[in-house]
């Protein structure tokens, strides 16, 4: 079985050497389609091994056409900041959830490190397409592809937020099994963002969200926000993160 990683970046030197060199360890290609970065993003990751191609484009055009050129059986779907740990093996299904441990400093890591560790203990309800909080990153190509071609062009050349749902979301309108593997502490995952970055991402996710607008994935604005089989005690640790996402998110909705 070959495994293509796919991996859209831009403007991320920092991080993109550890990357490609991480998934090389265990896909047979390694593809990093790149938005025209200023840094030395391109150059690093064909130093450590990238086939790198250049697109202008959202990230979720920057995933089709990274599927479009990948060879493998299956694809996973990485970001720039992620790296592959031991865990990752033992594939049996067409679609996989790779649990993430959070690495890095300061208060988003701490805060992001509670809502994975939480979420991931219980991963079996977290897996709803509709309102989960698991998004699987490593699907069967040619699923893949089928589902690619279901999400609207409009939403296809713009979408840089919430992707990774509509991408689940179609795959599985197709995937009559509909089986899911869950494979515990995948992948690495660096959340090394200030609480002002953090924040200015999430400011940039809401504006973005308007796009899903009076489309059939419009519910991922609203029910991605709850973490299903969580206790209330839980829920009440996790309030500090929801605020710090929620309020950034809501001005860029809603302005």
């Amino acid at each position: 079985m070959k495994i293509s990683v796919v991996i859209p970046t831009l403007n991320s030197e920092k991080t993109i050497g550890a990357t490609v060199k991480s998934a090389l360890q265990f896909a047979s290609e390694v593809i990093v389609v790149d938005s025209f970065s200023t840094d030395r993003t391109v150059e690093i990751a064909e130093k450590e091994g990238a086939k790198v191609f250049q697109v202008k484009g959202s990230r979720l055009i920057a995933r089709i056409e990274g599927v479009k050129i990948a060879k493998g059986d299956y694809v996973v779907n990485l970001d720039s900041d992620m790296y592959f740990s031991e865990n990752f093996k033992g594939f049996e299904e067409k679609v996989i959830a790779l649990g993430e441990i959070t690495v890095g400093k300061g208060i988003v890591h701490k805060l992001m490190s509670i809502d994975r560790e939480m979420t991931h203990r219980k991963w079996a309800d977290n897996l709803s397409v509709g309102n989960g909080s698991i998004i699987p990153r490593m699907y069967d190509r040619q699923l893949l592809l089928k589902a690619y071609e279901q999400i609207p062009e409009n939403l296809r050349s713009k979408l840089d937020a919430f992707e990774d749902s509509v991408i689940y979301y179609n795959v599985m309108k197709l995937y009559k099994d509909g089986k899911v593997q869950f494979i515990p502490n995948a992948v690495y995952h660096g959340e090394d963002d200030s609480l002002w970055n953090f924040m200015r991402k999430w400011y940039k996710y809401g504006k973005n969200a308007k796009l899903l607008r009076g489309t059939e994935y419009e519910r991922f604005i609203y029910e991605r926000r709850t973490r299903p089989g969580l206790s209330l005690g839980e829920k009440v640790k996790l309030l500090p993160l929801m605020v710090i996402k929620g309020v950034p998110f809501a001005l860029g909705y809603y302005l």
